[in-house]
């Protein structure tokens, strides 16, 4: 009888899935964007909160419900232009990476990291100036899909 060994993910299948999540990502800072714009952040919470108060109200520890009610309150609820633009550009230029990634154009490893580094710099000098903890969170996810192009870039390289 075999012993059960689990299985391991490659690098590049995480590479993949991390670059689908950040897709995914992109849209819904894209959809944060126009949200912000037209004014309907202000009541997220609300609507989170009365989507899960059925599932709060069996388990007030629910995991899921809880993690989804605190990341809904690290956005922004006010229209700033700032946000507005930042989520704007950030989901756009994260859907573009990750086509280009995803197609395997050369330039792509190279001008992800560029961009992603630019991105956390930015978002870095922003925290320090205005704060905000989602500026901390989508910076760590940008480290994450940097090293990540890194790893593949460096094993496409010496596939070649």
């Amino acid at each position: 009888m075999r012993a059960f060994t689990p299985l391991r993910p490659s690098p590049h299948q995480v590479f993949v899935v991390i670059l689908v999540s950040k897709g995914l990502l992109g849209i819904l800072q894209m959809v944060i964007a126009g949200a912000l714009y037209f004014g309907v952040m202000q009541d997220l919470p609300l609507y989170v909160q009365f989507l899960f108060q059925t599932e709060l109200a069996e388990d007030p520890g629910d995991f899921l419900a809880a993690h989804i009610l605190a990341l809904v309150q690290l956005l922004p609820a006010a229209a700033s232009d700032f946000y507005t633009i930042y989520f704007a550009a950030h989901g756009v230029l994260h859907l573009v990476v990750v086509a280009a990634l995803l197609g395997g154009h050369k330039w792509a490893h190279q001008a992800a990291i560029i961009v992603l580094t630019g991105f956390v710099v930015y978002q870095i000098f922003e925290w320090f100036a205005v704060g905000g903890p989602m500026l901390i969170v989508l910076s760590v996810i940008d480290l994450l899909v940097i090293y990540l192009t890194f790893l593949e870039s460096r094993a496409r390289s010496s596939r070649s």
